[in-house]
């Protein structure tokens, strides 16, 4: 899969986006600690990507969002690696 060019790395910019903007669905992002649960949120804001999809994009994705330092209280991709152990 080139993940570069891929509609599910555009769909977790979104995703990561609409986090970004928004305080309580960022509240509810940081509070997830499961992938059926931060798969969940993705599908309540109309993001179809199931944990699969999200490892893999994880693993060999890129995003505006990985540049971002911090740690995973601050930094979304960061959290996401921890929830999905990539």
């Amino acid at each position: 899969m080139d993940c570069s060019s891929s509609p599910l790395l555009d769909a977790l910019d979104h995703f990561l986006y609409r986090m970004d903007g928004d305080p309580e669905l960022g509240r509810e992002f940081y509070a997830a600690t499961t992938p059926e649960e931060m798969v969940a949120l993705a599908e309540h804001c109309g993001i179809l990507i199931d944990a699969d999809d999200f490892r893999a994009l994880l693993r060999s994705g890129s995003t505006e969002f990985w540049v971002v330092g911090g740690d995973e209280a601050s930094n979304p991709v960061a959290h996401l690696q921890r929830v999905f152990r990539v």
